[in-house]
């Protein structure tokens, strides 16, 4: 289901034999157990990565993960994905995060990075991961987990970053601390000696000290404009001097200069391809020939690397390259657009041909190039989703000329559920609406939008849309959808659990066929939310130890699944904090219902916001804590409003009575409680009576509420079909729960089964 990642983003640059050593830098990177992070921060043309290359190939022994950072790594799913994939050399190292990142949602920065962590505990030697350029990132998520993963990474990492600029979280504690080794630009910047030793051993230039003195001079020390000034210099000849005073200013102005000087030198093939490639992300010789099909490109691309004419190899194969990030930056814009746009659409088509998708969707939007565009994404778009690229996929939609977009019914569903999964709910509508206008009424289409709209309604609370649309994706939903169909009932089973005319068996019914068929078609979002809800039903029924096994049963198999930090595992939680709260354990009961909190901010789910707040004032008032208890009811009255259950003003009328009361009686505390589970006040009236407890069971495993209703009408001779018919469950379930129940009673026949039964008085 995953697109296979860029190796050339794993890959340790090469360290050139004949580039500058720098042992007064060098000796500054010594590394000692209290150091977790090293941070060279400069600007563009400094040799950063140089450095750290030449550093690392010094470090004899120490395992090293690498990783290149681009801005579509701002997405903080494919970031962890990469550093998923660069810490899977290190030796004894866990895969709790490729298992996590396998899930078809977003999930939390913080929540990857505590996998991350766990994964690299087991690594006993002092290792390194180096993130380069990471000033490409623009991602508060990310910087706030790095800053997370400096406070918990194990005590033999040390993460070293280069960047043009300060990473997005604060350094200075590490600082004050002495954790923290930093080179700057007026570190980094050539000395005169260093500068001799380039111009002449590097850059095989045969130069007066004077001559180098003036270029380090004018140059600053700049290791780009030094470099690009030899490149001016080598083909010349002898008027070296003239050279050397004719250009001043800033860095920008010497390094326009300087392209000029550098495009005069080469052949007009060569200077073509430059300017041709410099479009480009990434080239090779295929590509390039895809844009200048009479182009040596190969002979070219070796003879650049040869010259040190700002090329990089990403591989050891040099097969794929890119420029210097500033030299390319500086050849684009003497490219005319025109002809920019021209060379995009060619890459686009050659990527789209040669199944670099996500590079021709880049080049086909960089180009304007939509009739491209249109169908990689259409046929592409869920696949992307389901790898959690939603940052990559929101940037592409948004390129889109808006006209365009809402007639592209693919793409307008496809945004839409980026926008649910991003926490914008309330952005969907307009995109909905314009996908059914595009495809004119078409099915597939329709049974889509209706659950997107079931799903926000859910997360609103809004009932009687979440019934209406629910219903039709249902309709519309072929029975071979399995994925669509057991979203659909995992709604309508919210609805019967939720609304006041509600009926909680027909909830029960419809959430254990939703968790069986979600399974069984891998729809681990659908399982997961199915599996909550399942567990807070049997709450609403006081079925609390066939509750308990489902949460506990639901968490285990997403922990199984490598998925235990879903937020779609919400509802568990909060089922969980019941469950805590009913056995006074108030301290659990708070840990579980901020781990709700934390995935509803992140995924705007203001229902459980709203019904965990709710329990947070019963927990508060529990352990006597009044200001508490003001605090839980004031969050509870702000998430209200953005609430659409018309019953919902009268529940918090009523949790305020209760919790404002200096003693009330046990029966309101238990209506409040199931009201905070999702109840209607009416249902939970009802349920707060007392009972008569559920006669003891003979056996070593009980069985459910459920198991024994559906025992109860075997032995009343009910066929299983019959049987799925009366509970409102499917045919699968019944034998699902069938077999439960003859492993439980140690039999292996439905006649042996009744015996059994009649003999334990069961029925």
């Amino acid at each position: 289901m995953f697109d296979t990642l860029l190796p050339t983003k794993l890959y340790l640059p090469s360290a050139r034999p004949d580039w500058v050593e720098r042992p007064r830098l060098l000796s500054r990177l010594t590394v000692n157990p209290q150091t977790k992070l090293v941070l060279i921060s400069a600007p563009a043309g400094y040799g950063k990565t140089t450095l750290v290359t030449n550093w690392l190939r010094q470090l004899e022994g120490v395992p090293v993960s690498w990783l290149s950072l681009d801005e579509d790594d701002s997405d903080p799913q494919q970031f962890f994905r990469y550093l998923a994939a660069a810490i899977r050399p290190l030796p004894d190292t866990q895969n709790s995060l490729d298992q996590l990142l396998q899930a078809n949602q977003t999930i939390p920065a913080k929540t990857l990075l505590k996998a991350l962590v766990n994964d690299l505990v087991p690594v006993s030697a002092p290792f390194l991961l180096i993130l380069d350029d990471y000033h490409a990132i623009d991602s508060a998520e990310v910087d706030g987990a790095l800053a997370s993963l400096l406070d918990l990474m194990p005590p033999q990492m040390t993460l070293v970053l280069t960047s043009r600029s300060d990473p997005g979280f604060p350094i200075s504690r590490l600082r004050a601390r002495g954790e923290l080794v930093e080179l700057r630009a007026d570190d980094l910047r050539f000395t005169e000696a260093e500068a001799a030793e380039f111009l002449q051993q590097t850059m095989g230039l045969t130069l007066l000290p004077k001559q180098i003195a003036a270029l380090e001079a004018r140059t600053e020390g700049w290791i780009a404009g030094l470099q690009m000034a030899a490149l001016s210099m080598q083909n010349r000849g002898g008027d070296l001097d003239g050279f050397v005073q004719s250009f001043t200013g800033s860095h920008r102005f010497i390094m326009d200069y300087l392209t000029d000087e550098v495009l005069a030198q080469v052949s007009p093939d060569v200077q073509a391809f430059l300017l041709q490639t410099a479009v480009l992300h990434r080239l090779n010789a295929n590509l390039c020939e895809a844009i200048m099909p009479e182009a040596a490109a190969q002979a070219i691309l070796e003879q650049l690397e040869a010259s040190n004419t700002f090329l990089i190899s990403l591989d050891d194969e040099r097969r794929w390259y890119r420029y210097h990030h500033l030299f390319a930056d500086l050849l684009r814009q003497k490219v005319p657009a025109a002809t920019a746009q021209t060379i995009r659409q060619k890459a686009a088509v050659w990527c789209a041909a040669n199944g670099l998708v996500e590079d021709a969707i880049e080049y086909a939007i960089g180009a304007g190039a939509w009739d491209t565009a249109v169908p990689l994404l259409a046929e592409n778009g869920l696949t992307y989703l389901f790898q959690g690229k939603l940052t990559r996929l929101r940037r592409w939609y948004d390129a889109f000329p808006h006209d365009l977009l809402v007639q592209q019914p693919r793409l307008c569903l496809d945004y839409a559920w980026v926008l649910v999964n991003q926490g914008e709910k309330d952005a969907v509508e307009p995109y909905l609406q314009a996908a059914e206008t595009a495809a004119h009424g078409a099915p597939d289409i329709r049974a889509v939008t209706a659950i997107i709209r079931a799903n926000n309604a859910r997360a609103f609370e809004n009932l009687p849309v979440m019934q209406k649309e629910a219903a039709l994706a249902l309709e519309l939903t072929p029975p071979d959808r399995a994925v669509a169909r057991c979203t659909a009932l995992a709604q309508l089973g919210v609805v019967q659990l939720m609304t006041e005319a509600g009926n909680l068996d027909k909830a029960v019914s419809l959430l254990e066929e939703t968790a069986v068929l979600a399974r069984q078609s891998q729809n681990m979002n659908t399982a997961f939310l199915a599996g909550g809800y399942l567990g807070l039903a049997h709450l609403l029924r006081g079925e609390v130890p066939t509750a308990t096994a489902v949460l506990q049963e639901t968490l285990a198999f997403a922990t199984g699944q490598g998925l235990g930090q879903s937020p779609l595992l919400t509802y568990v939680h909060l089922g969980l904090a019941h469950l805590a709260f009913l056995a006074g354990d108030l301290d659990a009961a708070r840990q579980e219902i901020a781990q709700v909190e934390t995935y509803c901010r992140f995924a705007n789910e203001a229902s459980g916001l709203l019904r965990s707040g709710m329990l947070l004032a019963l927990v508060e008032q529990a352990a006597g804590n009044t200001e508490g208890v003001a605090l839980a009811v004031e969050e509870v009255v702000r998430t209200a409003v953005s609430l659409k259950n018309p019953n919902l003003a009268q529940q918090i009328a009523f949790l305020q009575e209760v919790v404002y009361q200096p003693n009330p009686n046990p029966a309101q505390l238990e209506m409040a409680r199931l009201v905070a589970a999702g109840a209607s006040l009416a249902y939970a009236q009802a349920m707060a009576q007392p009972e008569a407890a559920p006669p003891e069971q003979p056996l070593v495993d009980p069985l459910s509420e459920r198991e024994l209703e559906i025992l109860a009408l075997i032995a009343a001779g009910l066929k299983n079909s019959e049987i799925a018919d009366k509970l409102f469950i499917s045919l699968n379930t019944v034998l699902y729960h069938n077999k439960n129940i003859y492993s439980k009673l140690g039999v292996s026949k439905r006649a042996l089964a009744i015996a059994k039964a009649r003999e334990l008085g069961l029925v």
